[in-house]
């Protein structure tokens, strides 16, 4: 079950977003509706509501636009016959440039973030209120800002590095180097003070082991393979205290009864009903000749449909394919059955965040899962195998997701380190697939140009990076076109 606390929005969100951002493109509203932070923080249920307000600028980078860059840049989806937004088909194409507005949107949104995160690491230490409680909301700001500059870096490459409420708007690009240092700082300083498990009221917030997982997966992007191994071990040696493990079916991943639960390590939360809390993932990736399964009969937007040849790829006894995918349905009202590619379905929809019961269009209850059990085992067993090629323990961890995924899925051996690697990154990507992962996976294996190539597309050497958006460099005086990525 969702917390209301945390998930209620109120005009606190646009309050923080006023005084610390420092990107003032970011929103328009008049500054006399504003309170005064002076006049804010003073109590404990102040530094609370400040933070659900960090937490709830999460939910404009993945609404969408954070799709657009880790999926629609990969192998798996393509845009839909029904896309007419030439920003996402760019994407799809390889064809991105510093103008598009979907890289904006991933831009100034972290940065929405970062800057509440800011205020609230300046600000809450001066409030009077019990230790330990003020010492877990700070340690949520860390992950949140870690999480936002992972976004960033990832997509952008060095970006500016706003650390404080008063950070000048003014400010050069920092080093990716310098960026990591600053996200593995913050996750460690984190970690200390996090829960191991979030009292049922602010169920859905940070915790000790999610800061632990997101702190294995930035070791592993950056390929520091011991402390990437060292940290998903920690993981998965206090899964019993953290409340940790694997669903039984990847059916059971996306149930939405489900959500916050066992292998949901951290997940963006969304809440269908009368306040405009839900996601919209369930309609837009529905395509319209799927439309009679929903029970309202609200109309699919046919966006970023499954490709053939990724639903072609899982073996016949992998349910991930139809836990992912929807390919066959039968109309409730006709009982006439769609199949695809034969009987009326042409087009293949991401099926992972249907709703059976949506409050109404893009109002939906599914959460967008960050980590899950399931990318801690895979951590270790690629990092494993990156040290000592494939060991015992790396099978053991690779082969309880194969388990999971179907009695019919044989168990990985025999295996050269090569052939491990390459079996880590199919797996993943069957594993999380439609979960923002692909395209990340493919820049740090570096496969992105290898696979994407033989997909069909035109990766560019550019491509390993996004361009820094232009309205940026056009507003920011430290950045200047000489520090744009190369080739954009």
């Amino acid at each position: 079950m969702k917390s209301n606390n945390f998930l209620i929005v109120t005009a606190l969100s646009i309050l923080i977003t006023s005084f610390s951002s420092c990107q003032n493109d970011f929103l328009d509203e008049n500054p006399q509706s504003f309170i005064s932070p002076d006049n804010f923080y003073k109590t404990e249920s102040d530094a609370n509501a400040a933070l659900v307000a960090v937490y709830n600028g999460l939910r404009a980078i993945y609404s969408q636009d954070i799709t657009f860059v880790g999926d629609m840049a990969g192998e798996q989806t393509w845009p839909g016959v029904s896309n007419s937004n030439v920003d996402r088909s760019n994407i799809d194409a390889f064809q991105f440039d510093p103008s598009n507005t979907i890289l904006l949107g991933n831009w100034n949104n972290n940065y929405v973030v970062i800057n509440r995160a800011n205020a609230v690491l300046d600000r809450v230490p001066a409030i009077d209120m019990p230790a330990d409680k003020k010492d877990v909301i700070l340690a949520e700001a860390r992950f949140l800002r870690a999480f936002s500059y992972f976004n960033l870096v990832r997509t952008f490459g060095g970006v500016p590095l706003r650390l404080t409420e008063t950070t000048p708007f003014h400010l050069e690009r920092s080093s990716a180097d310098a960026v990591y240092n600053v996200i593995i700082d913050d996750l460690k300083k984190a970690e200390e003070k996090l829960l191991p498990v979030q009292p049922a009221a602010n169920v859905g917030r940070a915790t000790k082991g999610a800061a632990s997982s997101l702190l294995a997966y930035v070791y592993l992007t950056k390929k520091d393979w011991t402390n990437a191994a060292t940290k998903a071990q920690e993981v998965i040696n206090n899964a019993g205290a953290y409340g940790y493990g694997l669903y039984a079916t990847p059916a059971d991943v996306w149930k939405i009864a489900n959500e916050n639960k066992l292998e949901h390590i951290f997940s963006i939360q969304f809440q269908s009903g009368p306040e405009a809390l839900g996601s919209a993932y369930a309609q837009f990736y529905l395509s319209r000749a799927a439309n009679v399964i929903q029970a309202s009969g609200i109309s699919g937007f046919g966006q970023n449909m499954v490709e053939d040849k990724f639903w072609k790829s899982f073996a016949a006894a992998d349910t991930r394919r139809d836990a992912s995918i929807l390919s066959r349905f039968i109309d409730p009202k006709t009982q006439k059955v769609y199949q695809y590619p034969s009987t009326d379905l042409t087009e293949l929809s991401i099926f992972k965040y249907f709703d059976t019961a949506p409050y109404a269009r893009s109002n939906n209850n599914n959460n967008y899962p960050i980590l899950r059990y399931a990318d801690v085992l895979l951590i270790k067993a690629e990092a494993l195998n990156e040290l000592n090629g494939p060991t015992v323990d790396a099978y053991g961890a690779i082969n309880s997701i194969r388990k999971r995924a179907g009695a019919g899925m044989t168990d990985l051996s025999g295996l050269t380190k090569e052939q491990f690697r390459a079996a880590v990154l199919q797996e993943r990507s069957w594993e999380f697939c439609f979960e923002s992962k692909r395209y990340f996976d493919l820049i740090r294996t570096e496969q992105l140009i290898p696979i994407m190539t033989a997909a069909g597309k035109n990766p560019q050497p550019k491509n390993l990076l996004f361009p820094i958006p232009q309205k940026e460099i056009d507003t920011n005086n430290k950045i200047n076109a000489e520090d744009q990525n190369p080739g954009y």
